[in-house]
């Protein structure tokens, strides 16, 4: 496939395959390592079959959401803000809740109410207002680079390649999936934090220096589509001995709604405000992070420039786009000479295909799980959500009976993409910041510490 191929995959940082190095740099994202042999096309199955009926299955109509919580979280953080003193208050939005805060104020589905809502936060008494789609990139970043790092390894035939396929980790009812029932899988699970993890690991452990106060005095708010990220946020693994828990409160899209109602703050009535840019900025590729196959497209942008050293000529993959129960794409790559999965320095390098999915509800994720447990399957990278149509229909969203809730919920996350300036991760210029002046490089040292994580198996 050529340059004017329909699937391509991008990143501009550096990926770093362990034992190579590279230099970042904010003018270019050059990356130089020994060559590579490589026979033919990366595999990962003893079969080499490529199903294609999964396809079909629909996504399912009927979720089992967590039990409802019966702490008025909306009231304990209203008293906190009342009573903060001299702490420091941060507001983080996902990427799903400037749509779905938007009905909760009798706004149209789809309807993105990101300035307004912002303007609203600050009214409420937040100090700070910052966007989770900030890390999203970030996430990519990582999470492309240990992608990149497993096929590398797998290729070579290291004796502790991590497996592939890669699962995705950004969800916490598939994380609580897989380590319930599957824990013979974590080790196919990325170690990346969520969104809302790794943004409380830079608020506590970079933001919180910058404005020249300790974690401790910084109190962050994260707002979510999902009732799940509560018990995500108390996880030892998201908390230290220096700095306590990375994401202090969690409120549901509805729960922030009714804080904002609490205090009189009318969403429709608001002037437009933005994010406070040094955690703020995002591309429109993070957006997609709230429905199903987005956080894939997302990856895919990022990892395709990466080997071949082009952009993708269309950043739309409409394979992995709308609400079928398991959609896959092959992504033909063509690497740099002498660069990551290239053959050589030879100029004529042999294109790879790289296998991916995406499973649009738990329900649908069944399938692809026992492929890989009896090693039979064909891809390189899954991801899973487990509420149909992904976070946009989470359920910390606003209810409601209409069928097509879930493609006017879609469409806008898409219309929020196409509008961006920037549409990949790794060209969000503050996070390539953030590298610069205190992460250094993707999956190095410190990265590793504050945001990758660990997963174990739960007794029943």
């Amino acid at each position: 496939m050529t340059t004017s191929c329909k699937m391509s995959v991008c990143v501009s940082r550096p990926v770093v395959p362990r034992g190579m190095s590279a230099r970042l740099s904010r003018r270019a994202f050059n990356l130089t390592v020994q060559p590579l042999r490589l026979n033919s096309v990366v595999r990962t199955s003893r079969s080499g079959v490529f199903i294609r009926a999964a396809a079909a299955a629909p996504a399912p109509t009927e979720g089992k959401p967590a039990p409802k919580k019966k702490v008025d979280n909306a009231a304990v953080v209203e008293k906190e803000l009342g009573e903060k003193g001299d702490k420091v208050f941060i507001a983080a939005t996902a990427p799903a809740v400037r749509l779905g805060i938007s009905e909760e104020f009798g706004l149209p589905p789809g309807t993105n109410s990101e300035k307004q809502m912002v303007s609203a936060l600050r009214k409420a008494g937040f100090d700070y207002v910052f966007d989770v789609n900030f890390s999203a990139d970030l996430t990519i970043l990582e999470e492309g680079t240990e992608l990149l790092n497993r096929l590398v390894a797998n290729v070579k035939g290291e004796a502790d390649a991590p497996p592939l396929p890669m699962f995705t980790s950004c969800c916490p009812g598939w994380i609580d999936e897989i380590e319930k029932r599957h824990g013979e899988l974590i080790p196919n699970i990325s170690t990346c934090k969520s969104p809302q993890g790794m943004l409380g690991a830079v608020v506590k452990h970079y933001f919180a220096e910058k404005i020249g106060r300790k974690p401790e005095d910084v109190e962050l708010v994260s707002i979510m589509p999902c009732v799940r990220k509560l018990g995500e946020s108390e996880r030892p693994q998201n908390q230290s001995v220096e700095s306590g828990k990375d994401v202090d409160f969690v409120l549901t899209t509805v729960e922030c709604a009714n804080l904002l109602r609490s205090k009189g703050i009318e969403l429709t009535e608001m002037e437009e405000d933005e994010y406070d840019e040094m955690l703020g900025t995002s591309s429109g590729a993070a957006q997609l992070f709230g429905t199903t196959g987005g956080v894939m497209e997302a990856a895919l942008r990022t990892v395709y420039e990466v080997v071949t050293g082009k952009q993708m000529e269309r950043l739309e993959i409409n394979e992995v786009r709308g609400l079928e129960g398991v959609k896959e794409a092959v992504v033909e790559m063509k690497p740099i000479p002498g660069g990551i999965l290239a053959n050589g320095d030879k100029d004529d390098q042999e294109p790879i295909q790289v296998r991916v999915a995406v499973a649009n509800g738990l329900g649908n994720a069944k399938a692809l799980v026992q492929q890989v447990k009896d090693g039979e399957s064909p891809y390189h990278f899954i991801e899973v959500m487990a509420c149909p149509g992904g976070c946009i229909n989470g359920a910390g969203q606003p209810r409601s009976k209409d069928k097509t809730i879930g493609a006017q919920r879609q469409s806008g996350m898409y219309d929020i993409d196409e509008r961006r300036v920037i549409r990949q991760s790794h060209k969000n210029p503050r996070v390539q910041q953030l590298y610069d002046e205190f992460l250094e490089t993707p999956n190095g040292h410190l990265a590793h510490k504050l945001l990758h994580t660990y997963y174990q198996p739960k007794t029943k």
